[in-house]
């Protein structure tokens, strides 16, 4: 389909949308994507549908389905909205380059008798030149959860992604999130037109709860992925984060020792900061560094802040090195069982204050008394990895990668401790 345009392009298209996806090089894109945006577009009824990561649910609804809306509504007023703005924008961006393409251009000019040239083109809004109608709001906006959508209306609204991991790892983050759907549904989208919502579930109480019951694609029903791609993905996550992305399924906190984390702002003129690294080489196994101290103001209490690393702890000698300076750091711990005191060489040639041991404790022991003794006392830095903290919820006896609830109760261990009721039969010998 190029070159010529007629009517039976345009419908062809009508029905199956996908293929508008492949004229703009998109060649991924299905039939079932067609089935996804017309269930999505198509639609006076807000309507949800969740399918799994990897699965091109944003490339194939948000912006090959934001295109074709315009082909056939070219005045209406969209309103792309993702948890980060920036999100938004990006997609946003595609588009734009995409609206630039041959194919895109002679086939909007069939439709609309011009070019789709551009009357405002800028991060996160497009107007074109075939909207006939002057509003505030251009043809594509993006917005976002994190910075607010007040202020504006628009005829259709895609929300995509709108629930993520920080839902999962923050009651605040759930209750910011549920408040502002609400707001979308009854001030933002125009009076009998739908609001669309796409992406994957992470909490029994997250925004999807206050949704109508949505249509779900998971891992096994689009065959996207092969069998040895499932399963490489299902080694590389924590059971929860699997079971959000690529099942559907969030998972309850029955049996979990940590539950929902308290956050604060890391107070940088604190001292007498401590640090631990948990250092990964290969495999699934990710580098866990966390800081704590005491919090003068708050007898009883601690700061604390996470980062979780994918890869060989060698590559990320200069973030460790770049944290422990910001936070003036006094002492950073590094366990020597499994490298020899080969990761605590490398972080004192850089002038860091190494505490380098010998770890005798079993890891589950460890998690569950030293972490969980002093969980209720940690205000987690607000910039925590997302990662981090979701190993910590997700952490039970046989979860890997636990080395975010490893890296934190060790640190734990060493320097903030208050009880020392443990049988040496919890140690190993």
């Amino acid at each position: 389909m190029s070159g010529i345009y007629t009517d039976q392009h345009l419908i062809t298209l009508r029905e199956h949308p996908h293929l508008l996806g492949h004229l703009a090089g998109k060649t991924r894109l299905s039939q079932i994507h067609s089935e996804w945006i017309l269930y999505i577009w198509d639609s006076d009824q807000d309507r949800c549908l969740q399918a799994h990561r990897d699965s091109y649910k944003t490339t194939a609804i948000m912006a090959i389905g934001a295109m074709w809306w315009l082909l056939f509504h070219p005045d209406d007023r969209i309103a792309l909205i993702r948890k980060k703005y920036s999100d938004a924008a990006e997609v946003v961006h595609m588009i734009k380059q995409l609206m630039k393409l041959p194919e895109i251009r002679e086939l909007f000019k069939f439709a609309h008798g011009t070019y789709p040239n551009f009357k405002i083109q800028r991060e996160g809004k497009l107007e074109f030149t075939f909207k006939t109608t002057s509003t505030p709001e251009g043809s594509i906006n993006a917005l976002g959860i994190d910075t607010g959508v007040t202020g504006k209306h628009y005829d259709k609204i895609l929300c995509d992604d709108f629930v993520t991991l920080k839902d999962r790892i923050s009651k605040a983050e759930r209750e910011k999130t549920k408040e502002t759907i609400r707001e979308i549904r009854t001030n933002i989208i125009e009076t009998g037109k739908a609001v669309g919502f796409i992406g994957t579930p992470w909490h029994k109480d997250d925004a999807w709860s206050i949704l109508p019951p949505p249509v779900t694609f998971d891992i096994y029903d689009c065959k996207i992925l092969t069998e040895e791609q499932i399963e490489e993905k299902r080694l590389k996550t924590t059971p929860s984060l699997f079971a959000a992305n690529y099942l559907l399924k969030h998972t309850t906190a029955d049996g979990k020792l940590f539950s929902d984390p308290i956050y604060g702002k890391w107070v940088y003129s604190i001292r007498k900061v401590k640090a631990h690294i948990d250092a990964a080489f290969d495999g699934i196994d990710t580098c866990g560094l966390t800081f704590m101290a005491e919090i003068p103001s708050k007898p009883g209490k601690i700061q604390a802040h996470g980062k979780c690393f994918a890869g060989n702890v060698k590559d990320w000698l200069d973030v460790i090195e770049a944290e422990y300076r910001k936070r003036r750091c006094d002492e950073i711990w590094v366990e020597s069982n499994t490298d020899k005191g080969y990761t605590a060489s490398l972080l004192s040639v850089r002038g860091l204050n190494v505490m380098e041991y010998h770890e005798p404790m079993n890891k589950h022991v460890k998690i569950s008394t030293h972490l969980y003794d002093r969980y209720k006392d940690i205000e987690w830095d607000n910039d925590t990895d997302d990662e981090y903290m979701e190993q910590i919820i997700d952490y039970e006896l046989g979860t890997e990668p636990d080395d975010c609830p490893d890296t934190a109760a060790s640190l734990i261990q060493h320097c903030f401790s208050t009880t020392n009721a443990y049988e040496d039969a919890l140690w190993e010998n």
